[in-house]
């Protein structure tokens, strides 16, 4: 974390709590100048000086450094995987939702594929038997062309 986020930080807890530079001075057990320096960045920050900090504002430590405390960090992340969650859920009702309307859909496809099927089967019974009709047909009129033939044949 670089001094220049700390200073920034410190003096954002100070001003989101309404104290004056002075007042957090006096609360962190400094002078007011030290402490101006502290936030201007002239003088490093040691870890008693955030101990302190922290202790006499009630906020965790982090908060002064970082900005952010683990806490809000788990509330934040909370947050966001309950809406990750909820997004989540919604597309798997929703592709659930999609997968039983195509079942449906296949189903009534499978059954108009085997009605086809049978419908085409049918008809290629009834070519068969009109084939078979057919052909019982020819070789009848060739019977009769032949009788036919021989009753011309015994007039003559």
């Amino acid at each position: 974390m670089s001094d220049k986020k700390v200073k920034e930080n410190i003096a954002e807890v100070r001003n989101s709590l309404k104290l004056t530079q002075a007042e957090m001075a006096d609360k962190i057990g400094i002078s007011r100048q030290a402490y101006i320096n502290l936030e201007h960045g002239k003088t490093s920050v040691i870890n008693k000086q955030i101990s302190k900090m922290a202790e006499c504002c009630g906020l965790p430590e982090e908060k002064i450094l970082f900005g952010y405390s683990m806490d809000e960090i788990s509330s934040s992340m909370l947050h966001e995987s309950e809406s990750y969650k909820e997004r989540t859920e919604a597309l798997i009702e929703e592709k659930d939702e999609e997968i039983f309307s195509l079942k449906e859909k296949l189903d009534v496809l499978t059954e108009l594929i085997f009605a086809e099927r049978q419908n085409v089967k049918t008809q290629k019974e009834l070519i068969e038997e009109q084939k078979t009709r057919i052909a019982h047909l020819a070789q009848e009129n060739l019977s009769l062309r032949k009788e036919l033939r021989g009753f011309k044949g015994r007039r003559e």
